[in-house]
């Protein structure tokens, strides 16, 4: 593994970051330790996931809206949104591999974009479908051991695919890489032997597949649908 723990210095500035949930874990108790090749950072919006992932990949040389590892294309893509969380993360750990891809899905048209500038693209993904792309550019990407960071990468996939993801997550394991996903999807959850960390408004804590809340509310929903949407609505319908 690559990175081991995520730490917190002091952060001397007054943005929103220090309002995050995650952050205010992380300044209270010190260090996130990541304890499997895939560590799975889930939780409800406003936590903070998509800001620490997002943190961790600039962090560890990425650029803020995506791409491959230090790759000079991908430098200062169009308008600069990131939050300042990765000047005051620390990470520990080994030195950080040559390989790897941030997979950041608001940002991955921009990228896509770029990608398909390059010489050696052979494939146009803006002729693809989003999910289409994103399916693509991670066969391509991850190829051997390296680091990806991915937040979110359900985003445009279908059931099946996401299926497809989590298998070629566990090959590229088996190949050195290490991943560290920020996800709602309780089937990216299912990624065999994945650490799943969970964010809430009380603090951070390590939970297995069965017992995470997305898992919980989903396995409610198809047990009995019906019921359920009639509770959401508040009437019979």
């Amino acid at each position: 593994m690559f990175i081991k723990s995520v730490g917190l210095e002091p952060i001397r500035d007054d943005t929103y970051v220090r309002d995050l949930p995650v952050v205010r874990h992380l300044e209270k108790h010190g260090r996130l330790r990541l304890t499997a090749p895939v560590t799975l950072l889930v939780g409800d919006n406003g936590t903070g996931k998509s800001t620490l992932i997002e943190a961790i990949a600039v962090a560890a040389g990425f650029d803020a809206a995506g791409g491959p590892l230090r790759a000079p294309e991908f430098r200062g893509q169009g308008h600069r949104t990131e939050s300042t969380l990765s000047r005051w993360l620390m990470l520990r750990g080994k030195t950080i591999p040559t390989r790897g891809y941030f997979l950041r899905a608001e940002t991955h048209y921009d990228t896509v974009t770029i990608m398909d500038t390059l010489p050696t693209t052979a494939r146009r993904r803006h002729e693809m479908s989003h999910g289409e792309s994103v399916m693509s550019i991670l066969g391509e990407q991850m190829g051997g051991a390296g680091l990806y960071v991915f937040d979110e990468p359900e985003s445009g996939l279908s059931v099946i695919r996401q299926m497809a993801l989590v298998a070629e997550i566990d090959q590229a394991v088996l190949r050195g890489g290490q991943f560290i996903i920020a996800t709602h999807s309780p089937i990216m959850m299912a990624i065999p032997n994945a650490g799943i960390i969970q964010i809430t408004e009380e603090g951070i804590s390590e939970t297995v597949f069965e017992e995470a809340e997305a898992v919980l509310a989903m396995r409610e929903f198809l047990d009995d649908p019906k019921e359920t949407i009639r509770y959401i609505l508040g009437r019979n319908y």
